[in-house]
């Protein structure tokens, strides 16, 4: 299975900003077998990469220590590593130019920016529910984006923040910070503030690129199967509510017929691939989550919690209720192999 992964190029600045928050980075390094990188370096997997997140927020003494790197390093990654927004005038055009710089970075992930009415929303999500923890990585990457916001938007910046894990810890640290209450075990990563504030002009003397603009670093992409797009399309919407093979034909800017020929050169079928990501986001909510069998099953689509326990019986072998009952091990090679020994193949 393609393993998503994030430019190297980041590395470097995070280092920087944990070294000045006071923790050990070599020790976070180590922790997660990763060495400081150098210019041309390889990409960095994903996993990787929100496990050092994780493994240095463990050192910090509050709860919000990776939220307040993410915001400590948007001045010199905005300088070095987002040139898309640096000749933006308004606050808009500046975080659109961040969040295709960061999507071309970072893979397996979602960066985008909805307005509805008059609430702007920043969302973010990592598409894979097997890489975790994640939380340290959540906090950092909201962190960052609220610095930005509030460059333009001033220090009293009336945001409202959500996150998909739940709370592991205090979050007094963070609620001071953020100056919102954050709302844990929710469907995406997602900041909100006033969509009137898209508008506020850009400081353009704190935007002064380091050097010449640069192309976003960008991860090789390889020789990649046809099915890994409708495959990340899927886990895109996974989560979220029902989907239908037309509603990924429709992200994919295709038609149906065009999805199905793709499908067939594959060797699979759209509900094979559903199955497969509804049922790693099934085992993630039931191993790693206190969320209720039927909120599961409305996130995964199904009419109710009957039909959800059905198919995953079918899948697994077991129930939702004896798989959230069994002491889950870290260290085991995946959820999926914890629950099941034999073939996986739909019935």
């Amino acid at each position: 299975m393609f393993k998503a992964t994030i430019s190297a190029a980041t590395l470097p600045l995070i280092c920087d900003v944990f070294d000045e928050a006071g923790l050990d980075v070599s020790r976070a390094l180590a922790e997660t077998g990763l060495s400081p990188s150098r210019p041309g370096a390889q990409p960095i997997p994903l996993d990787r990469f929100t496990a050092l997140l994780q493994n240095a927020g463990l050192q910090a003494a509050n709860d919000a220590c990776l939220w307040s790197c993410g915001r400590r390093i948007a001045e010199p990654a905005l300088a070095t590593l987002f040139p898309s927004g640096l000749g933006e005038a308004r606050l808009g055009g500046l975080l659109a130019g961040v969040l295709c710089d960061l999507q071309a970075m970072q893979e397996g992930t979602t960066f985008e920016c909805r307005v509805q009415d008059d609430t702007c929303i920043l969302a973010y999500r990592i598409h894979d529910p097997r890489i975790w923890p994640r939380s340290r990585d959540a906090e950092f990457t909201l962190g960052f984006l609220h610095a930005i916001v509030e460059r333009s938007a001033g220090p009293d910046l009336p945001a409202h923040l959500t996150l998909e894990h739940e709370q592991d810890g205090s979050s007094a640290a963070l609620s001071r910070q953020a100056r919102s209450v954050p709302l844990y075990g929710q469907p995406l990563n997602m900041l909100a503030f006033p969509t009137r504030l898209l508008d506020r002009i850009v400081d353009p003397g704190a935007l002064m690129p380091a050097a010449s603009p640069q192309t976003p670093p960008q991860p090789p992409r390889g020789d990649r199967a046809p099915g890994h797009d409708i495959a990340e399309a899927i886990r895109r919407r996974v989560g979220q509510g029902p989907f239908s093979q037309g509603d990924i034909a429709a992200d994919l800017g295709m038609s149906g017929r065009s999805l199905r020929r793709l499908l067939d050169g594959e060797g699979s079928t759209f509900r094979a691939m559903a199955e497969e990501a509804r049922l790693d986001y099934a085992l993630w909510a039931l191993r790693r989550t206190t969320l209720a069998v039927g909120e599961i099953a409305w996130r995964l689509g199904y009419d109710d919690q009957g039909a959800f326990s059905r198919a995953f019986r079918r899948l697994t072998g077991q129930t939702p209720s004896q798989v959230r009952s069994r002491p889950h091990d870290p260290e085991a090679s995946g959820d999926r192999q914890e629950v099941r020994g034999g073939d996986r193949t739909p019935a």
